[in-house]
């Protein structure tokens, strides 16, 4: 069942992004727009000042461009992060919802490559990265 917030209605949790992110908790993602994610700023996603912390938001946006990626061809292909650049241009504080809009940028079959915009109520940071696939499975 979709709760309607504000900031993020019709959200429904994000089934095991990945372990690390499943261990922070609370992700969630848009039922029908694999390419929209979010959270609210909490204890195991903040700095020691109170703010999201720059680690959290490559984490997050590493595995959020990924699986995006990994998921646009069927079946889903494994991807190894080579590169990963983030532009920290703003915060965020404890309680605020962060929307996570993703765009695939590349899809080739050596390269694969996406952004991923962290916003509030304004642009707070963008991610991107450049993935190799991986004949490993996912």
């Amino acid at each position: 069942m979709t709760e309607d917030r504000a900031g993020r209605p019709g959200f429904v949790p994000w089934e095991r992004p990945s372990p690390l992110l499943t261990a922070i908790g609370g992700f969630e993602q848009h039922p029908t727009d694999p390419l929209h994610v979010g959270f609210t700023v909490d204890g195991p996603k903040m700095n020691a000042r109170g703010f999201l912390h720059g680690g959290a938001i490559a984490a997050i946006g590493d595995v959020a461009i990924g699986r995006a990626l990994a998921t646009r061809s069927d079946p889903p292909v494994p991807l190894i992060t080579v590169n990963l650049s983030c532009d920290l241009l703003g915060t965020a504080r404890e309680g605020e919802w962060v929307d996570v809009t993703i765009s695939p940028t590349r899809a080739g079959r050596r390269l694969r490559a996406g952004t991923a915009t962290f916003a509030t109520t304004r642009v707070i940071a963008t991610v991107t990265a450049l993935f190799l696939p991986s004949a490993a499975p996912a």
